[in-house]
């Protein structure tokens, strides 16, 4: 999967006087996409030495995000103008990005980027918030609220009908064949959002739910949680294809094992949960 990056091993620990390298990797984010210096028909991360060298810009005050061995990542709050060697690029654009480490890496620290961005001032008195230095938080000098990095639960379910998965396409964007998942809601477990979700999209009730396997996925700034259930009643819906929540989902379909679609990424859970099950690993 994405975060399957060993031997390399991502150090995400705050250190706030990490010093910067012309080598470094730095991130930056303008109106949810990110930066990225154009090579040949791919794309690639730019260094500091790479935007120095191609903008006029001072470059002041550098946020230390995260580290990868000897490759650190920082971020700037400013905004650079696209220019023939530098397109600004959905965040999806870092699942090719190669090597794979570095794909990974740069997805996260474009998580905490993005998280610095969307919180400059405090949500209850207004006044600009500044970094702490002991913890990676914000601090309000004014009211003394503190804001730690966002991370969103959520869950992905394979709900299981004897030897066949339902598989299911949003009405909208991602046009493949995907597991259904959502957000836990204030209040919920994740068995909870697991039963609610699969009630919402297809109107199907599951038990013996079971845990399978997480996955941090930055792209949503969320931490994914994978179940596999069973249809309550799997002798009541007999009909191969079936529509549920119109606004949600374009189709939802029952596969038997060996008649599930192959995808060409390995890199999300919901591809290795497909996987797991068409290969008889998950019964």
């Amino acid at each position: 999967m994405f975060q399957n990056i060993q031997p390399h091993i991502l150090n995400t620990q705050y250190t706030p006087e990490v010093p910067l390298k012309s080598t470094d990797y730095i991130v930056i984010i303008q109106q949810g996409k990110l930066l990225l210096k154009q090579h040949a028909d791919s794309q690639q991360m730019p260094t500091f030495a790479d935007l120095r060298a191609a903008y006029s810009t001072e470059f002041t005050q550098p946020n230390y995000l995260l580290s990868i061995e000897q490759h650190s990542f920082f971020t700037y709050d400013l905004t650079l103008k696209e220019t023939t060697a530098f397109k600004y690029a959905s965040l999806n654009a870092l699942r090719t990005l190669q090597p794979e480490w570095l794909a990974f890496a740069a997805a996260t620290a474009a998580h905490l980027a993005n998280w610095y961005l969307q919180n400059r001032y405090c949500g209850h008195c207004g006044q600009a918030l500044v970094k702490g230095t002991e913890e990676r938080n914000l601090i309000c000098t004014n009211c003394g609220a503190q804001i730690f990095p966002k991370i969103s639960p959520a869950i992905i379910v394979g709900v299981k009908r004897n030897n066949q998965l339902l598989l299911t396409k949003y009405a909208v964007g991602y046009d493949r064949y995907a597991l259904i998942a959502g957000f836990v809601e204030i209040g919920e477990t994740l068995e909870d959002t697991v039963r609610r979700e699969v009630f919402e999209e297809t109107g199907l009730q599951v038990n013996h739910i079971h845990y399978y396997k997480s996955q941090p996925w930055a792209f949503s700034q969320s931490i994914l949680m994978g179940f596999f259930a069973d249809i309550a009643t799997p002798d009541a819906y007999t009909t191969e294809e079936y529509r549920s929540d119109e606004a949600e989902l374009s189709v939802a379909k029952w596969f038997d094992r060996d008649k599930i679609p192959l995808d060409d990424t390995t890199l999300s859970l919901t591809w290795e949960m497909i996987g797991a099950f068409r290969s008889g690993k998950i019964k």
